[in-house]
């Protein structure tokens, strides 16, 4: 658009992570750090218990169209596991014309739940003003059974 990039949130620093917002935002609902206290919110994910490299082959094994997946770790300094060495990816999108955000969003996260099944967990309730719905479920749109079956 030739237009300047203005910040419309603290944890939307760039264009990219607005690009990858729409999918990388279902990580809200999870134990999954989605990058906030750094300074790539939803560009960088992961954990203290994920296995960086094994999560990086498999994710790029996917091959999940317009994206590629870089091993990282990262220490958030608020929110999920702050203060910790979290171990993951980061999100590099390749192509916006095929990116599937929400589809990248949901493989990450069924990765994550096959990879790790004891430590991967849902985030419990409330979320946001909502104390009956898991946030996975409001961020989804639906029973978290019907999306992770």
């Amino acid at each position: 658009t030739g237009l300047p990039w203005v910040m419309p949130s603290p944890n939307m620093p760039t264009l990219d992570t607005a690009i990858v917002y729409p999918g990388m935002c279902l990580l809200e609902g999870t134990n999954l750090s989605e990058g906030r206290g750094t300074t790539r919110p939803f560009e960088l994910f992961g954990a203290p218990w994920v296995d960086a490299p094994s999560f990086c082959r498999k994710l790029n094994a996917l091959d999940l169209p317009g994206v590629h997946f870089r091993e990282v770790a990262f220490e958030p300094t608020f929110q999920k596991h702050a203060g910790a060495i979290c171990r993951g990816a980061q999100i590099h999108v390749t192509d916006r014309n095929t990116f599937l955000p929400w589809k990248t969003g949901m493989e990450i996260i069924r990765l994550a739940r096959t990879e790790n099944p004891k430590d991967f967990a849902w985030k419990p309730l409330p979320y946001e003003y909502e104390p009956e719905k898991l946030p996975i479920e409001i961020l989804c749109g639906g029973p978290v059974e019907s999306f992770f079956p």
